[in-house]
């Protein structure tokens, strides 16, 4: 899933700028968005930070393999799990957890929606998304290798644990649901900047309630396929939505401002320094 997400992201800033500007109108770069505004110091910030937690990820993971456990046939207690953890405890379930795979890809594609402001804001909602994903990503990825906790399907029977999780050292991964925390980032993200773009249309209810509907399917799933415990996919829920609403907020400090301006014609670049 983290090799997927940032992927993503980088397709996602790849494909922003060829899919934004039409031949004879302008395309606005930063600083001069209404709503919404890039910047080449808050986005360098921004995109280096979500870089840098995501490939850090990947280096201590798949290179430098930290907290990759072993599992050794040790049997686990759920005396040991806290009242609420173990009330919502499931033994695992292949069904469900490819069900939360597919509402996942659903709750990711919810920005969509804002296709509909127009192509002039479309390279900074890409990049703003983007950021977005790189960032979440980075900050649960990285709290699973620092912390260690079992996941609910290691205190069922041994012969319902999913073999290549528990081979590949994941089953110790449980904190925090990530599938969780890039739910409700994507959700939170899709629900904010789309209000702020269309603040009296009567789809903001429909696009919030769907998008946040999606995510709680994810995190519900995540826990019945037995991959989580509660406080998991809350942990991940927080997270994502932290995410999610503060990378466009930032943003919404660079628009108006058109002292500098950076725009992609059709057939060249222009740029003007107000001073």
């Amino acid at each position: 899933m983290p090799k997927k997400i940032l992927a993503l992201a980088l397709l996602v800033l790849l494909l922003a700028p060829l899919t934004g500007a039409e031949r004879d109108k302008p395309f606005n770069v930063w600083g001069c968005g209404e709503v919404f505004a890039l910047s080449p110091v808050t986005d360098g910030i921004l995109l280096g930070t979500g870089l840098a937690l995501s490939g850090s990820d990947l280096i201590l993971d798949n290179v430098l393999e930290v907290n990759r456990q072993k599992y050794k046939g040790q049997k686990y207690d759920k005396g040991d799990v806290n009242s609420i953890d173990r009330y919502f405890m499931h033994s695992y379930s292949k069904s469900r957890d490819k069900a939360a795979d597919f509402l996942l890809v659903a709750t990711m594609a919810t920005p969509a929606v804002l296709a509909a402001k127009g192509k002039e804001e479309w390279l900074t909602c890409g990049v703003m998304y983007a950021e977005t994903l790189l960032i979440a990503n980075g900050i649960k990825e990285l709290t699973k290798l620092a912390v260690s906790r079992t996941r609910p399907y290691m205190y069922y029977d041994a012969d319902t644990f999913p073999e290549k999780d528990v081979d590949d050292g994941d089953w110790a991964n449980s904190f925090p649901s990530g599938h969780s925390t890039m739910a409700f980032a994507c959700a939170t993200f899709t629900s904010y900047t789309f209000c702020k773009y269309f603040p009296e249309s009567n789809w903001r209810l429909p696009v919030v309630a769907g998008s946040y509907a999606l995510a709680a399917g994810v995190a519900s799933l995540r826990i019945m396929s037995g991959n989580h415990f509660m406080t998991d996919v809350l942990t991940g829920a927080c997270i994502g939505s932290a995410v999610g609403f503060f990378v466009p907020w930032v943003h919404t400090f660079n628009a108006k401002h058109d002292d500098v301006n950076l725009s992609l014609l059709g057939n060249g670049v222009s740029f003007a320094l107000k001073f």
